[in-house]
């Protein structure tokens, strides 16, 4: 049993599908699937029931996963150490960042880790959540924000803080809005991010509690611009409060519709396996540290997805 059988297992363990296991590691279906065969072949046990779902794990796959977990920590602990004794060695740091995250936050995170390793290399990215999510699952990233629950068995999370969101429409159209809550919604068009934001499918869950069917769907993903799109009548839109609350101080033609209201849950993603990383580690750190001074960590700094 090698290295690649036990990502192998742990990547089908995580997803439960062969065919997007497959993809995840770059491999045929039957490579994949040969290699599940050998891992139980050499343990002379099954980890696996394979049903018309998927794969999903026996008792003995689930214990066994955790340990396999454990070594795969350890394997990549030791390939970063090996790193360092290249003579030029520099360290990196990926991070993904997406819009919701205060942008003041950021700034003193970015300080912290400069004044903590002024010689690291930091790359800061932006995406959608659900970019971010596949960017640190295919280990493009160290670690990176997520707005959402978090459900992928593989990753672990850090809950920092609510996002509260607020809805808003422009000034002159308030009235009318407002008189005919909640039909009137219905005969708004509504801009929105993408399906990989992590509030595209929170907004859709709104629609249906209110029982709101938008006569026309706007696809932004630059929050700056919904904004200015609503200030200019072209539609309705759900965004971060503090963002909404920033353009009507500076005086934007728009208004708050306090009847509505979401909360979303911003994390700290990271892979399991990445447990042990240096840079991953220093990441956590500074973020433990920036969020804390705003906001009291709930549940302690370091959360596992079961």
């Amino acid at each position: 049993m090698d290295y690649t059988q036990l990502k192998t297992f742990t990547v089908v363990a995580h997803i439960g599908n062969l065919t997007q296991a497959a993809e995840r590691l770059h491999l045929s279906q039957p490579a994949v699937s040969a290699q599940i065969k050998a891992i139980e072949k050499s343990l002379d046990v099954t980890l696996f029931k394979r049903n018309t779902n998927g794969m999903t794990l026996t008792l003995a796959g689930e214990v066994f996963l955790p340990e396999a977990e454990a070594l795969l920590q350890q394997h990549h602990k030791l390939d970063c150490f090996a790193k360092t004794l290249a003579e030029h060695y520099i360290a990196h740091a990926e991070l993904g960042l997406i819009h919701p995250a205060d942008p003041a936050k950021i700034t003193r995170l970015t300080q912290e880790i400069l004044r903590r390793d002024p010689d690291i290399q930091l790359h800061i990215q932006y995406g959608m959540s659900g970019e971010i999510e596949q960017r640190v699952l295919a280990k493009q990233l160290h670690g990176g924000f997520f707005l959402g629950p978090v459900i992928h068995r593989g990753l672990r999370s850090v809950f920092l803080e609510d996002i509260h969101y607020s809805l808003i429409c422009a000034a002159d159209q308030a009235q009318a809005i407002q008189n005919g809550l909640p039909a009137s919604l219905g005969q708004c068009a509504w801009i929105e991010m993408s399906g990989t934001s992590g509030s595209r499918k929170h907004l859709q869950q709104f629609w249906r509690k209110h029982k709101i069917a938008p006569k026309q769907q706007i696809i932004c993903d630059y929050p700056q611009t919904i904004i200015d799109l609503v200030c200019q009548g072209v539609g309705v839109a759900m965004v971060p409060s503090h963002k909404a609350e920033a353009a009507w101080d500076s005086g934007k033609p728009l208004t708050i519709l306090d009847e509505y209201r979401q909360t979303l849950p911003l994390s700290f993603i990271y892979l399991d396996e990445y447990e042990a990383d240096p840079s991953l580690d220093l990441l956590k750190s500074c973020i433990e540290t920036v969020w804390a001074l705003d906001t009291p960590l709930m549940g302690g700094f370091q959360q596992e997805i079961d």
